[in-house]
């Protein structure tokens, strides 16, 4: 029974993959052809592996830096996150941590499951991963809650936040200081209402097949310095550049000048990981890990706000992705105080007081619940099939009712799926 399902996730994903282009598909088809061959190849000949990353790097590079060179290369969707775990399955080969996987089914089934191309996370090859699994009600009813969860999330919080920010990053000559200050904010719960609710709604399909992907969040804003923070951000990107990237470099291992220049350098490419419009936000970024605890104080509470604000300004590079506009944006914030005019303009950002008051509430729930996760979960997992039943389908009527959906609103468009 598990490889019949096995089968039937591996075909509904390719078939669901063409949609988006079948050069696309061959591409992916092709990558996990020809990384299964070396990877078998490695024990033998370790210099194959230097052959499977750089032609794996050199792609994505070429993708990410399209908007300098002008090349204009073949659009693979998810080619972000499954180039990385390509590259992360050669490498522990390599290292003697993995050995090679001979079932090409397997390993072809695990390279192209759908769900997690869209955003995520960044899996670390298992090769048990869809063998050790079975469906159960319990699995089904976390799984199924988690999902609408993340539906929640991404349709009635991030859409709405969404109309806010597309109207003032419309118009930068118009909407600038408090407007700025506010859509950077605002960013900051869009990016993670969408983000993370995209994977609550990958984790929580795949939960209700029986599989456990990896954490990708941990109440980010929470944090109270910039280190935790992107201990807490995209785990499992964290994760990979570390071992990927930092460690290799020389880690912390060579002196605190060598470390900071492993912590810029690695920044430097989580920024190209994104794109190449990016690459400034991951200098700053690197250089506030490095550094950050200096901006600390013995109040916890003011460390997390003062985190949260500044996290919240470098996302103005995803706002106002040119970066000279990004810093004028940033700067207007200091130079511009039209607060008067922003208050008075608020019920024109294209939402109803209704909206704000869903979009208040919801915000309010989704904090409270990055804050008691734990004992929520404990209580759910709990409850009585009737009672979770009951509170599945009050969370599907939620997502029915709240959610953005029509013209203007692609539910099925993630912010991190474009990286």
């Amino acid at each position: 029974m598990p490889m019949i399902i096995n089968i039937l996730i591996f075909l509904v994903g390719l078939l669901v993959y063409a949609g988006y282009g079948i050069p696309g598909l061959l591409y992916l088809l092709a990558a996990t052809l020809i990384s299964y061959g070396i990877g078998l190849l490695i024990p033998r000949r370790r210099w194959t592996m230097w052959l499977g990353v750089g032609a794996n790097v050199i792609m994505l590079l070429m993708m990410k830096l399209q908007p300098v060179t002008g090349i204009s290369l073949l659009a693979v969707f998810g080619i972000s996150y499954f180039s990385l775990q390509i590259i992360g399955y050669l490498v522990d080969i390599y290292r003697g941590k993995l050995q090679p996987e001979k079932n090409l089914f397997r390993y072809a089934l695990f390279i192209t499951y759908l769900p997690h191309l869209f955003v995520g996370p960044i899996q670390k090859y298992d090769p048990k991963l869809f063998d050790d699994r079975k469906i159960t009600w319990d699995g089904i009813a976390e799984g199924a809650a988690r999902a609408l969860w993340g539906a929640i999330k991404k349709l009635v919080i991030a859409s709405r936040v969404g109309v806010i920010i597309g109207a003032i990053s419309a118009a930068p000559e118009t909407y600038c200081g408090a407007y700025a200050l506010a859509a950077m904010l605002l960013y900051s719960l869009q990016l993670y209402s969408d983000f993370s609710g995209g994977i609550d709604i990958v984790l929580g399909i795949s939960r209700m097949l029986g599989l456990r992907l990896s954490e990708n969040f941990d109440a980010p804003y929470l944090s109270q310095s910039f280190q935790e923070f992107w201990r807490r951000w995209h785990m499992t990107l964290g994760t990979w550049l570390k071992e990927y990237v930092y460690i290799p470099l020389g880690g912390n291992r060579k002196g605190k000048f060598r470390k900071t220049l492993n912590l810029i350098a690695t920044f430097l490419v989580s920024g190209i990981w994104h794109g190449i419009e990016y690459l400034l936000w991951g200098v700053i970024n690197g250089i506030f890990v490095a550094f950050g605890t200096k901006l600390q104080t013995k109040w916890k509470h003011l460390n997390r706000v003062l985190t949260f604000l500044l996290i919240s300004l470098l996302w103005c590079f995803f706002v106002w992705p040119d970066a000279l506009t990004a810093g004028k944006m940033v700067l207007s914030v200091f130079t511009t105080f039209n607060y008067g005019a922003f208050f008075s303009q608020i019920g024109s950002m294209g939402l109803t007081l209704t909206d704000w008051i869903v979009l208040a509430v919801a915000s309010v729930w989704l904090w409270c619940y990055d804050v008691w996760a734990k004992p929520v979960k404990a209580w759910y997992a709990a409850r009585h099939p009737a009672v979770k039943t009951a509170l599945i389908c009050l969370l599907a009527l939620l997502v029915l009712v709240f959610g953005m959906y029509g013209i203007g609103f692609n539910a099925g468009a993630f912010i991190y799926s474009r990286f």
